[in-house]
């Protein structure tokens, strides 16, 4: 993982008389101006070379490192070091500076824009009074790729949240769990218990990487700059240090911790309980901010520690009886071919546990749609608004397993003129079809008789008819 330097800067002094006033009307007003001369700070002549100031910022980095050098205000004046540096390296920063002095910059560092006319500012409005971009008009070099080493990448200036401007941000990776759940559970919602591993501060050095009361050391590869610096056809190339990562320093390796061998982290076990919302559906996946891996980086003043985020993605399982449409719950029910046709009575299940008892008209046919409402999915996770249940009939057709189902089963098709239903006698429309055609059909040694009378002689072998003459 490529990291930014950590060296933090401090703002520089602030010299409270340097003070421009107008004198045509205006309204007065002050800036207040650096406090330092750059030239005296790095230890060079006003007519030093770039390349001067370059060699003689490199010796006092490697002096004045806060992590090398313990003496008091080392880091104070390292951080003085730094601004002058970048001063003295900008062209334009550096010929305001020779114009103006002091005066030419702002409290920040930044080039002060009434810093050689009080009265115009850098869009040329005098009513502006805008500070104007603090790289404005910089070109793109080997000296702003250096100084990307000291703001981290991600300055915000100290207009910002408070924090450090120059401490770098690290965030870990994502973490992504898979929970099955049930399909009541989906409807309800419910609370799961996760168990799962993830990077975390080792709990021995608490992420610093270090054993107890050792320090790190300054890089020997970079000598703290974090950064290493190529000559390729005449341009110079910076790039970060790949022994640091960029921070300028290291841990020796008898001052790394037992634990974690100076990594600063280890894989742990983690667990975390998690409110589910009912209605959740199939694959939805839930964010948990900071529930994910640690950055690989240890934990110093100049790192910022972010943990990535731990998604949940949810598995629901098939339920026997019910499915999910939407946010209807679906269920297919049998009914009998009798209660189909004469109409009647039926009672499903519902997902809440009870049951429903439905009325089925007369002649309703295989695939109809019946609505239940409001015994769906919880809708935006609100259990009072719930979608609807569907429920889809399916006419069951029943197998005659007997001799009399199939003769009332005979006599029903008879009375409906059936013509296509298979009849016990051997009759039926095929049958009709292949005598046509001159086709010999075997015949038993029952008599041909009339439907009805061949319906009665079927029925009366389970129930006593009377005859009809008899009794008249």
């Amino acid at each position: 993982m490529i990291r930014s330097s950590k060296f933090l800067l401090l703002r520089p002094a602030i010299n409270r008389s340097c003070t421009l006033n107008s004198s045509r009307g205006f309204t007065s007003f002050s800036t207040r101006c650096i406090k330092f001369d750059p030239y005296q700070v790095l230890g060079v002549d006003k007519n030093a070379s770039s390349s001067d100031i370059k060699k003689a910022y490199y010796q006092l980095v490697k002096k004045y490192h806060p992590d090398v050098n313990k003496e008091k205000d080392s880091e104070k004046r390292f951080h003085k070091i730094q601004e002058s540096y970048e001063l003295l390296s900008d062209k334009e920063k550096r010929s305001q500076y020779d114009k103006f002095g002091a005066a030419g910059f702002d409290s920040n560092g930044n080039t002060n824009p009434f810093g050689g006319n009080p009265f115009t500012s850098r869009t040329g409005n005098p009513f502006d009074g805008a500070q104007g971009h603090p790289f404005g008009g910089m070109g793109f070099d080997f000296e702003d790729l250096f100084k990307q080493a000291f703001t981290g990448g991600n300055a915000r200036g100290s207009s910002g949240t408070g924090q450090s401007p120059f401490v770098a941000r690290h965030v870990g990776d994502n973490i992504e769990v898979l929970k099955s759940i049930s399909f009541h559970d989906a409807v309800f919602g419910t609370k799961i218990d996760l168990n799962y591993k993830a990077i975390d501060s080792c709990t021995v050095c608490l992420g610093s990487g270090l054993k107890k009361g050792k320090k790190k050391s300054t890089c020997p590869s970079c000598h703290g700059t974090g950064q290493n610096t190529h000559v390729i056809g005449g341009f110079h190339m910076a790039s970060t240090c790949p022994n640091c990562s960029g921070s300028g320093v290291v841990i020796n390796k008898a001052d790394e911790c037992g634990s974690c061998h100076g990594t600063g982290v280890k894989e742990l076990p983690q667990s975390r309980s998690v409110e589910l919302p009912c209605g959740i559906a199939d694959g939805s996946r839930l964010r948990i901010p900071g529930g994910g891996d640690a950055p690989f980086v240890t934990k110093d003043r100049y790192n910022q520690i972010v943990h990535g985020d731990l998604i949940v993605r949810i598995h629901v399982k098939k339920d026997p009886v019910f499915s999910r449409k939407d946010n209807n719950i679906v269920l297919s029910h049998d009914i009998s071919m009798t209660t189909a046709a004469l109409g009647g009575e039926t009672v499903v299940p519902t997902i809440d546990g009870e049951n429903v008892k439905l009325r089925i008209r007369p002649g309703v046919q295989s695939g109809r749609t019946l609505t239940v409402p409001q015994k769906g999915v919880p809708i935006n996770g609100n259990k009072n608004n719930r979608g609807d249940m569907l429920i889809n009939l399916n006419v069951k057709t029943p197998v005659p397993q007997t001799e009399l189902q199939k003769a009332l089963l005979q006599a029903l098709a008879d009375s409906f003129n059936d013509m296509n239903a298979q009849k016990s006698n051997g009759h039926s429309p095929l049958n009709q079809e292949n005598e046509d055609k001159g086709a010999t059909e075997i015949q038993d040694d029952e008599p041909h008789s009339s439907k009805l009378d061949s319906i009665k002689k079927t029925l009366g072998k389970f129930f006593k008819f009377k005859d009809d003459k008899s009794s008249s």
